[in-house]
């Protein structure tokens, strides 16, 4: 619990102090254009003289907030704003790679015509742009200051322009990307450390974790803009966008099936996690590559299974840990700071919640500190097997004491018991070959039928000091081999000089 507030106390001063910055930087180096109109291009095909037309026509819809949010049906927005030219070039900053595929960025002439500025596609590298994840688009130092800018992408998406100098906008983006690349650092790290453990202990449980870390080290920047390579099938609204995605749910779902032991735990939450994955590795893959269902159907359906996939993870986890499953606290714990910076990212890039440095930013600390809680909890996990490891070498060294104990019983009651009235038998036995009188031979045979009574009541003790530690039970089988061993042995010996 002292590690849970410690981490949450962290990521809270961290994202404040990021925020703050940010907005010192902001203030003071790069501008928000706030006065900006935008409209759907709902087909996509409008070149800039249409969308000027529906500019000149006011079918523009005027923006109200320091940023606009678009629905992942919305593939092709037009923004149209003012920059007043100045001596140095400016640069425009609309958004980061992930939710800008392709851009075009055209200017008004002295004739009033526009005509394009530049051009930007996400899987084509250019020097025209600052070399940033995040777009930095130069613009004209001529002209009237009027734009229009045709953005392309697939996805729910925030928009908000920035715009500054070249060292304004240089730093600006430089603080925008030292998040996800610590993120990216810390989670190589964690792995690295992961896979030395998983070297040491061979526990497999390290397998589907590993491979979860890997993923969201890549996938938690690719979604929050950071993109580390991609190809034109790895995008969202591509056919095999869900078949890379689904990686992390099946090796999410089954790590949580191995460390949680859930078939035992929790079979009925086993079942549950195991139909969602099937739906989210097999059946929401298929879909997309058929092309079938529409692309917002498409996204509704892989949000409401994905959140049922992971609200079925933390409700085990917490199952599971009321049942007494302690180390199941950090699972638990880990899952529920993941879940919710999904739901803030969720919903602000669906346009529910407000838009902000925090929510943008909000993916990495959640994952991050999931990340930790893992690593903690498979710690926790080798404690815990070490522990049982120690119990188990001291019950068995109990035992094979015990079992020493009890051969050493044998051994005296053979040795000595048993011994003294055989030889007794074995004595009395001779004194009867000679003769005797008859009140000495009986005399003779009582003492010989005491010691057989001696014998027989020996034997019974020893049987019944077998039978009281269970030993004749458990090990009838191996009783038995030995019976027929020591049989072979003594017709062996019959036949020996």
């Amino acid at each position: 619990m002292k590690i849970t507030l410690f981490l949450l106390f962290f990521s809270l001063t961290l994202s404040y102090g990021t925020t703050a910055y940010e907005k010192r930087s902001t203030s003071l180096e790069v501008k928000t254009i706030y006065e900006f109109s935008y409209w759907i291009d709902e087909d996509g095909q409008a070149n800039v003289q249409q969308a000027s037309g529906v500019l000149e026509n006011s079918f523009f819809k005027a923006n109200d907030s320091d940023h606009v949010n678009f629905a992942i049906t919305d593939s092709v927005v037009w923004l149209a704003f003012n920059i007043q030219p100045e001596k140095t070039i400016q640069y425009l900053s609309p958004g980061n790679e992930s939710t800008i595929w392709q851009a075009a960025l055209y200017t008004k002439d002295s004739l009033g015509k526009y005509r394009r500025l530049s051009s930007y596609d996400h899987l084509k590298a250019t020097s025209e742009y600052l070399p940033f994840r995040t777009l930095g688009i130069p613009l004209s130092n001529t002209g009237t200051g009027d734009y229009l800018l045709r953005l392309s992408a697939r996805r729910h998406r925030n928009y908000i322009l920035k715009t500054g100098g070249l060292s304004e906008m240089t730093s600006y983006l430089i603080q925008k990307e030292i998040i996800p690349v610590a993120f990216i650092a810390f989670m190589l790290c964690i792995f690295i450390y992961n896979i030395f453990l998983f070297v040491s202990t061979k526990d497999r449980v390290f397998i589907p974790y590993l491979v979860y870390v890997l993923f969201i080290l890549f996938a938690v920047p690719f979604h929050g803009g950071y993109v580390l390579f991609s190809t034109a099938w790895m995008w969202q609204g591509v056919p095999f966008y869900t078949v890379w995605t689904s990686i992390g749910y099946l090796s999410g779902g089954l790590f949580a099936l191995l460390y949680l032991d859930l078939g035992r735990t929790a079979p009925r939450f086993a079942k549950i996690i195991i139909f969602l994955m099937l739906i989210l590795v097999i059946v929401v893959p298929v879909l997309d590559a058929s092309l079938m269902v529409p692309i917002g159907t498409m996204a509704k359906i892989v949000s409401i299974a994905s959140l049922l996939f992971n609200l079925n993870l933390w409700g085990a986890s917490v199952y599971v840990w009321i049942k007494g499953l302690a180390n199941a606290q950090f699972y638990a714990t880990g899952w529920l700071f993941a879940i919710s910076s999904m739901v803030l990212f969720i919903l602000s890039t669906n346009g529910v919640i407000p838009y902000n440095s925090f929510v943008e930013q909000s993916f990495y600390y959640g994952f991050a500190i999931e990340a930790v809680l893992f690593a903690f909890a498979l710690g926790d996990r080798m404690n815990v097997l070490k522990k049982e490891k120690r119990a188990l070498e001291v019950e068995h060294v109990n035992y094979i004491t015990e079992q020493n104990r009890l051969l050493a019983k044998q051994s005296f009651m053979n040795s000595h018991l048993l011994r003294a009235p055989l030889s007794r038998i074995m004595g009395l036995t001779n004194l009867l070959k000679y003769t005797n009188s008859r009140e000495e031979n009986d005399h003779f045979v009582d003492l010989v039928e005491q010691s057989t009574v001696e014998m027989d009541d020996i034997a019974k003790k020893m049987s019944a000091m077998l039978e009281e530690h269970g030993y004749l039970d458990e090990y009838q089988e191996d009783f038995e081999e030995v019976k027929q061993s020591i049989y072979r042995d003594l017709k062996k010996g019959k036949g020996n000089p």
